[in-house]
């Protein structure tokens, strides 16, 4: 369950609101998007997480009549438990503070766990609320939309270089679709597309493989100053990676090594509702449906299907400016 951990889902759900963050002004026949960050946004996401898991165990062609034994008493008692269910909230805040002497805007962004717990059979287990806190600071150019990372903090220091390199690279491709945006105008029912592509998230030796994706958002109206879009997903991910093997001797030398294979795909569809005026993604919904297949060394493979809904409800916390003082009338 590494690869799709609370951590991973819930991150995912904080971008699709970053991919959001765009300033738009009507225009007669099309919106134009204004996207780069201004200094002084102070933004909060909430997100609410919910996953139903089903699993399904059996013996490969392979397996010996012991494998397929040991296999046929983990099905079994997989088949009694039943799904799982999984459910997690987050808090994810993002402050754009003034330009440096170079033209960069400084950003601090924080991601905490806010709570959540797995279901198993009649049992329910709570997630600890640490798992998912990191902080990090980062610096953006205007100019020419270019994202740097510079530090992060975490619960964990596995957690806080995931999020280095994995979250960096994804931000920075949200902010390279926001420099398209504001290239293109968009019609009611012009679309445009987000590449949402990860590597592992720590890197292993001699593994290979990450997720490749695309999130697709459709203009479907404008009204009172709020732009909604229709949204469609498409992700895979293809992994390979070797297991420790036993002591180094004559005998596991002869053995080859042994690998997990994984393979998993999916599709959703959903909803996000933008605040014009100050680039405030509003609300988010996304449903999808996510199919994985792993193949373990012992001749079993394993199938899961997974029904997850990430909703997100977007605050402002920037301080409104304070009114100007009109200046004293001069007596006659």
């Amino acid at each position: 369950m590494t690869l799709v951990s609370p951590f991973r889902l819930s991150l995912l759900g904080a971008l699709f609101g970053l991919h959001l963050a765009s300033q738009a002004a009507p225009a007669p026949a099309a919106v134009s998007f204004d996207t780069a960050p201004r200094a002084g946004q102070h933004q909060r996401q909430l997100i609410d997480l919910q996953a139903t898991m089903k699993i399904r165990m059996e013996a490969g062609p392979d397996a010996t009549e012991e494998q397929r034994a040991k296999i046929a008493q983990a099905a079994e008692r997989a088949a009694q438990t039943g799904p799982m269910k999984m459910s997690t909230q987050m808090e994810q805040t993002m402050k754009v503070d003034a330009a440096d002497a170079q033209g960069w805007l400084p950003l601090t962004v924080t991601v905490a766990s806010k709570g959540g717990s797995m279901q198993v059979g009649d049992r329910t287990i709570p997630l600890p609320n640490t798992l998912t806190n990191v902080s990090y600071t980062a610096r953006f150019n205007p100019q020419d939309f270019n994202f740097e990372m510079q530090n992060a903090e975490g619960s964990s220091a596995e957690l806080a270089e995931a999020m280095k390199t994995q979250g960096g690279a994804l931000i920075s491709e949200s902010l390279q679709l926001f420099k398209a945006l504001s290239q293109r105008p968009l019609k009611i029912g012009d679309s445009v597309e987000v590449p949402l592509n990860m590597a592992l998230p720590i890197p292993l030796p001699g593994s290979a493989g990450g997720m490749q994706g695309r999130v697709k958002y459709t203009l479907a109206r404008v009204d009172r100053g709020v732009a909604h879009f229709d949204l469609g997903m498409d992700l895979k991910m293809d992994v390979s990676a070797p297991l420790p093997g036993p002591a180094a001797s004559d005998a596991a030398a002869a053995e080859p090594p042994k690998t997990l294979q994984m393979q998993i795909g999916g599709s959703g569809k959903g909803t996000a509702a933008l605040r014009l005026a100050d680039r405030l993604p509003l609300t988010s919904r996304l449903a999808m449906d996510m199919k994985m297949t792993m193949n373990g060394p012992d001749n079993g493979r394993m199938d899961m299907d997974m029904n997850m809904v990430v909703q997100t409800k977007g605050e402002s916390l920037a301080k409104p400016a304070a009114p100007t003082k009109a200046a004293p009338k001069k007596k006659s």
